[in-house]
C-alpha cells in the first residue's frame, strides 16, 4: 500500500513538473545565459604552458644493458623525482624566477599580473605570488616532472617555465648530490587561453538554473496546503467522508462566474 501511494506521489511530482516546463526552461535557458556572459566577459582570460624534465638517477655513470637504463636506476629516477619537486617548491626558486623577471620584463607589464613590491628601493615579486600560478608533479608517478604555469600573459607563462628548467639542474644536483635533470623540449607560447571554458561553464549555468528551477517548483508543490480538487481533500482526510462535490463553472460565453 506503501509503494502504491509512494509510486502515486512520484508520478503527481511528475505532472506538476511537466505543467511547469515551460518555467523549468526558461529559468535553465536564463542560468545558461548568466553563466555565458560571466565566462565571456568577467572571468578572466588565462593561457597555460608546460614544460618536462627528465630526472636521471644514476647520473652519468648509469648502468645500462644493452643500451637501456637498468630498473633499479629508474626505481631510484622515481623516488628522486618526488625530493626534486620539493625542493623546485622552496621559495629560493621562485625568489631567482622574480629576479628574471623583474630582469626581463617591464615593471608595469609585471604590475598586470603581480602585485610589485620594492626592497631598498629595488622592485621584487614576492615567491608566494608565483609559486601560487605554477604546478609541480611527477607525470604518471615517472621519472618525468612536469612543470606547468598559468597566468594572463602567454608569454609570460612560457618564461616562467623556462626560467624554473633552467634553474633547476643546478640548484638540484647541488642541493642533492645525486643525479641528473635534462630538459625535455621548450616551453611553447600557447596560443589558445586555457581558461575560461566557456562551454562548460554555459552547461553548468544551465544545469543549475534546470535544477534550481525544478526544485522550486516541487518545494512550492510540497509546501501548498491549498485544497485544490476532491482528490486533495480524500488524501489529506482520508477518515472524512465526502457526501458531495460543488463544480467549478466557469464559461464566460454564457456568462457564468466563478
Amino acid at each position: 500500500m506503501e509503494n502504491q501511494e509512494q509510486e502515486i506521489d512520484l508520478r503527481e511530482l511528475f505532472y506538476v513538473l511537466l505543467s511547469k516546463l515551460h518555467i523549468i526552461i526558461l529559468v535553465a535557458v536564463f542560468g545558461a545565459l548568466c553563466a555565458f556572459a560571466i565566462a565571456k566577459f568577467v572571468l578572466p582570460v588565462k593561457y597555460t604552458s608546460s614544460i618536462s624534465i627528465f630526472v636521471n638517477a644514476a647520473g652519468e655513470n648509469q648502468n645500462t644493458t644493452d643500451g637501456k637504463a637498468d630498473n633499479a636506476d629508474l626505481t631510484a629516477a622515481k623516488s628522486l623525482a618526488a625530493t626534486y619537486i620539493v625542493i623546485l617548491e622552496d621559495d629560493i626558486v621562485y625568489d631567482k624566477v622574480s629576479e628574471l623577471l623583474v630582469q626581463d620584463y617591464e615593471i608595469s607589464d609585471l604590475q598586470k599580473v603581480f602585485n610589485v613590491s620594492y626592497e631598498n628601493g629595488e622592485p621584487y615579486i614576492s615567491a608566494s605570488q608565483i609559486k601560487s600560478l605554477v604546478t609541480i608533479a611527477s607525470v604518471n608517478e615517472t621519472e618525468v616532472i612536469s612543470i606547468s604555469a598559468t597566468t594572463q600573459n602567454p608569454q609570460l607563462s612560457a618564461d616562467i617555465c623556462t626560467y624554473i628548467a633552467n634553474i633547476a639542474p643546478d640548484l638540484l644536483t647541488r642541493t642533492t648530490h645525486a643525479g641528473s635533470v635534462e630538459s625535455i623540449g621548450n616551453a611553447k607560447v600557447p596560443s589558445a587561453p586555457s581558461s575560461p571554458n566557456v562551454k562548460k561553464i554555459t552547461l553548468i549555468g544551465m544545469l543549475a538554473g534546470f535544477v534550481i528551477a525544478a526544485a522550486a517548483v516541487i518545494i512550492a508543490h510540497l509546501i501548498d496546503n491549498r485544497i485544490n480538487i476532491g482528490e486533495d481533500f480524500k488524501k489529506r482526510f482520508p477518515d472524512v467522508p465526502v457526501l458531495a462535490e460543488i463544480p467549478d463553472v466557469y464559461n464566460l460565453d454564457k456568462g457564468g462566474k466563478k
